[in-house]
């Protein structure tokens, strides 16, 4: 018999999956949306600094105007005359826009970059200056050759640093726990040392008298008397440090004067008047006679451990083993904290 004709049914089964439409929120797309606004909405001057002609600008912005839902579901920017300028939506999105930005030129640059035998450690400001500048100095005398790099970045992108191999080593205070959670693969944590958190005032403060009038530790309504000087919101110290006030719900709700990063440029606005400051023991002793310090209660204060993180790999860094070595000697000395 011969063969029946077959016929391909082309139209779509109910069971077919369609396919979302793809995002147009490229790199490229949002670095010109960070470069226009910058350049108060000029379409002629970005396309000046991006090296691309006007139409190219104009196209490239086309969905940040004319929004596309599901991805931009509302407009960025509006065009008034020859010039854009931010919706709402726009200005609200700007600064993690430009943190997205800014991340992924680290990226490309880190890629990009000519790989040469050392070790890339990402810490904070205090860490820099302090533990692993006395580890740095103890590896060198033992491989002088080495090169080492030290960036200062938050601690969480230090272990998104960590993950995607911008850093080889990373010193942060997030539990192991948060750590693990944020780097998404597995990572080696090393436990370094305590640094325990105190209230430190200026000696000059409107408030030193009666912050150094008593001795025992500070609980959550004695909090209430003061300004306070915390770390910004977003640092795993403050999320702990605010976790646990909401959990004592005090009928006073602490006031927080001011909130910025870095110890010691939070001790500098401590010395400055601003407030009584958060801040570990071994910061506040730079401070010497200038401030007075006092312990928190145990069920206010945050833990400040330092962990070191890594990838796991099999095939051990013999330079980054021995920095280890030095991170772990310095940081355990009896009476040194990091």
């Amino acid at each position: 018999m011969p063969d029946r004709p077959r016929f391909v049914n082309r139209t779509a089964t109910s069971g077919t999956i369609m396919q979302p439409p793809p995002t147009p929120l490229t790199p490229e797309l949002c670095r010109t949306f960070v470069v226009l606004v910058r350049l108060n909405g000029s379409v002629t001057a970005t396309a000046r600094e991006l090296g691309l002609n006007e139409a190219s600008v104009s196209k490239r912005i086309r969905p940040l105007v004319r929004p596309t839902p599901p991805h931009l579901p509302r407009p960025w920017l509006e065009k008034r005359g020859k010039r854009f300028y931010l919706t709402d939506e726009g200005r609200t999105l700007l600064p993690a826009v430009t943190e997205q930005v800014e991340r992924w030129h680290q990226f490309t640059t880190t890629a990009a970059a000519e790989r040469t035998a050392g070790l890339t450690v990402a810490c904070g400001q205090g860490a820099a200056g302090g533990v692993v500048l006395a580890a740095a100095a103890a590896l060198r005398l033992r491989h002088p050759d080495a090169v080492l790099k030290v960036a200062v970045v938050r601690g969480r992108q230090r272990i998104e640093g960590i993950a995607n191999g911008t850093y080889d080593l990373a010193l942060v205070t997030y539990p192991p726990v948060a750590i693990h959670e944020i780097a998404r693969c597995e990572v080696r944590v090393e436990s370094l040392g305590d640094d325990t958190l105190v209230l430190a005032c200026g000696i000059q403060s409107p408030w030193a008298r009666a912050f150094a009038g008593a001795n025992q530790p500070i609980g959550l309504e004695e909090l209430a008397d003061w300004p306070l000087v915390l770390p910004m919101a977003d640092s795993a110290i403050r999320k702990q440090w605010d976790e646990r006030v909401r959990r004592h719900a005090p009928a006073v709700p602490p006031v927080v004067a001011i909130e910025v990063g870095g110890w010691r440029v939070l001790l500098d606005y401590v010395l400055a008047g601003f407030g009584v400051g958060l801040v570990p023991r071994s910061v506040a002793a730079l401070a010497g006679a200038d401030v007075k310090v006092r312990p928190l209660a145990e069920t206010l204060r945050p833990a400040n451990r330092l962990h070191a993180v890594c990838l796991t790999s099999p095939v051990a860094n013999e330079l980054l083993e021995a920095f280890l070595r030095e991170l772990i000697s310095v940081t355990h000395v009896p009476g040194k904290t990091p």
